[in-house]
């Protein structure tokens, strides 16, 4: 680019208990940076567990008031967006739902910068369920003014673009998926290993849909006695206590909760998979199946996950939501010789190294950026408006 950009980003909470964009919004950001983007990424009260020097954290208003805690207020997060306004040439908006997003919008029209909006799987049918009612008094109330003028939308999948089309969005959608970056180390085990490991990790959440993966297993626990299932991640409103409580109802076998891993050990739990599994309702694009297969580990997704891809690079079972789909895949896959299965991971990280290279993705958004500014023709992954994907 022949012009320097200058992107302020604003997302709700980077804490790892906020899933996906806890990693994928500095990371673009900081990859962007790397492609002569200057970023400053600002959020309300997070540890900033990804590290990036440009992250701006601010004080949550009403922390200990319920109700208001849920919305992440931060007056001081709004003053600092409307100072940084002098200076940016656009804003980019992840999420909905929260006043942040909403202090973007606004923030962003009264000093006529453009707005990127990424919805990160919030606009997804199944994630509408969820407090719908909240949703759209939220929504009519705030966050609708705040991004109607948003000039460009992003979508990490096609099918997330169809989402924010359904929603009744016109607006021209960049469609860039999230990156990934390799683990250094591929997931491999000793052929005499006395059990074997299917590992969920995700939020534990209801629409991750972790009741049909326990009865999947129980059904099939009889068969497979040198298998285990280990179920990781940070328990959301104490739902972890249902699914432990499904567990022992049914007696259902060689299951393990370890809660929320971090780092070094989440990498290590994936170099210790021979299989992951996440039979989601729905993701934009669902960080963790990337990241497993980034560590050579093949996977199980259902068809809530835009990973149809799984079938053409053979390294993954894509299929129907439902107790039988999941029986039948998890069957196959814990049949198959551990070598087959090493290849199939392997496949796995060839193509999220092909395809999924954060540079890639950097460039594309970067492009977009400049398109959006005038600065650049509109880019192959830029739907013009009201364009269907």
């Amino acid at each position: 680019m022949s012009e320097l950009i200058t992107a302020a980003h604003v997302v709700a909470g980077l804490d790892a208990v906020d899933g996906g964009p806890a990693y994928s919004v500095p990371r673009l950001a900081s990859t962007l940076e790397e492609c002569g983007v200057a970023q400053t990424v600002h959020t309300v009260g997070t540890n900033a567990s990804v590290r990036f020097s440009a992250i701006q954290s601010y004080p949550q208003d009403f922390v200990h008031v319920p109700g208001l805690r849920s919305l992440r207020l931060s007056s001081a997060l709004r003053r600092a967006l409307v100072k940084r306004a002098l200076t940016a040439d656009l804003f980019h908006a992840h999420g909905l739902w929260l006043m942040p997003n909403v202090y973007a919008g606004c923030v962003s029209q009264s000093a006529g910068k453009p707005l990127v909006v990424s919805p990160r799987g919030m606009l997804a049918p199944a994630a509408l369920k969820f407090s719908r009612g909240k949703k759209r008094v939220f929504w009519h109330l705030l966050q609708r003014r705040a991004y109607s003028q948003a000039a460009l939308w992003h979508a990490t999948s096609s099918e997330e673009a169809q989402d924010i089309r359904d929603f009744g969005v016109s607006a021209p959608i960049a469609v860039v998926p999230n990156g990934i970056d390799l683990s250094p180390v591929v997931a491999a085990h000793a052929a005499s290993a006395t059990c074997r490991t299917v590992l969920f990790l995700s939020r534990i959440h209801p629409k991750k849909n972790i009741p049909v993966l326990l009865e999947a297993w129980r059904q099939i626990n009889a068969q497979r006695p040198d298998w285990q299932l280990v179920i990781a991640g940070p328990d959301e409103r104490g739902y972890a206590a249902q699914l432990v409580a499904q567990v022992a109802q049914g007696a259902i076998q060689r299951v393990q909760f370890v809660g929320a891993v971090y780092g070094a050990a989440k990498d290590a739990l994936l170099h210790q998979a021979d299989l992951f599994v996440l039979p989601t309702q729905s993701e934009n694009f669902g960080i963790a199946v990337a990241e497993a297969l980034a560590a050579g580990v093949p996977v199980i997704v259902s068809k809530g996950a835009p990973w149809q891809g799984l079938k053409t690079e053979r390294s993954g079972w894509w299929i129907d939501h439902g107790v039988e789909p999941l029986v039948a895949a998890l069957l196959d896959a814990t049949a198959m010789v551990a070598a087959d299965r090493r290849a199939m991971g392997l496949r796995g990280r060839n193509w999220m190294a092909r395809d999924f290279g954060w540079d890639r993705i950097a460039r594309d958004m970067a492009s977009a950026y400049g398109w959006v500014l005038g600065s650049a023709d509109r880019p192959e992954c830029v739907l013009a408006d009201g364009t269907q994907p």
